[in-house]
């Protein structure tokens, strides 16, 4: 083989390893963008819920999933406009749980898309 031939083998294998190594880079650096901005937002929602629910004695416990999700379109603004404001950046539903003795959480499903998964993003009112 013609050295110019090896070189040339040699320069696309090391641009094809560097090129994947980039796109793993790009990804990890997206999907941590996006867990920055869902923790971002399940605080705000649960300072919204506290606000709106909490220091007015609403009685949140009622508030089912299909509401949950219509008033957090209606309260929640969030910096892409052409995103639901009722989804996570994953596009999965923002979930509300309320607790007996009336603490709450607001959880996003997190990079799986599966919730009660150790990846999911929580924040916790009372």
């Amino acid at each position: 083989m013609p050295v110019r031939l090896i070189f040339s083998i040699v320069v696309i294998l090391i641009i094809g390893a560097v090129t994947k190594m980039v796109s793993q880079q790009i990804g990890f650096i997206a999907n941590n963008a996006e867990i920055m901005t869902a923790s971002s937002e399940v605080h705000e929602i649960a300072k919204v819920v506290y606000i709106d629910y909490v220091s007015s004695s609403r009685n949140l416990s009622a508030l089912s999933q299909n509401e949950f999700a219509a008033y957090l379109r209606k309260r929640v603004k969030i910096d892409d406009p052409t995103r639901d404001s009722a989804k996570d950046p994953w596009l999965m539903p923002y979930r509300i749980m309320v607790w007996q003795y009336g603490g709450y959480e607001i959880r996003s499903a997190g990079p799986d898309l599966e919730f009660d998964t150790d990846d999911d993003i929580v924040a916790e009112g009372h």
